[in-house]
């Protein structure tokens, strides 16, 4: 990678470091963004995760909750990189799509039976299955 690039990241990162910092400052039930997992993260996934806390703060803090959960399980051996930030990410915003959509089920039954149909035709009720209508008010 090119030393100037890499040079103005480090400042980016930096910089996003200084302002979630700041933000967090404000807030003092927050603990500041990137703290307690700056440490498992190569610099690019740190920038991202500090980037994404600008937006959904609530979603970061799901992430960094579940890094340490890992952390403290030791199951963590390397430093994670942007794209399995990412993919936890994605995994975040799913498990949250999935906890705020409804799901409507529509159990559909016949109403009569096959021994209930004697006593549906005894009863007065004409059932006529070989109609071509529509039978949703039958």
């Amino acid at each position: 990678m090119d030393p100037e690039l890499q040079a103005i990241r480090e400042a980016r990162l930096q910089e996003l470091k200084r302002h979630s910092g700041s933000l967090n400052e404000s807030a003092p039930d927050q603990k500041p963004a990137g703290d307690a997992v700056a440490s498992l993260l190569q610099p690019q996934a740190l920038e991202r995760l500090s980037r994404v806390s600008l937006v959904r703060p609530d979603r970061v803090r799901a992430v960094e909750a579940y890094l340490q959960q890992l952390a403290t399980r030791g199951q963590i051996t390397r430093k994670i990189s942007e794209q399995e930030i990412v993919e936890i990410l994605n995994g975040v915003a799913r498990d949250e799509n999935r906890k705020n959509s409804t799901k409507i089920i529509f159990d559909r039954r016949d109403q009569v039976s096959s021994t209930g149909l004697n006593s549906a035709s005894k009863s007065g009720i004409i059932h006529h299955d070989d109609d071509d209508e529509d039978d949703f008010f039958d």
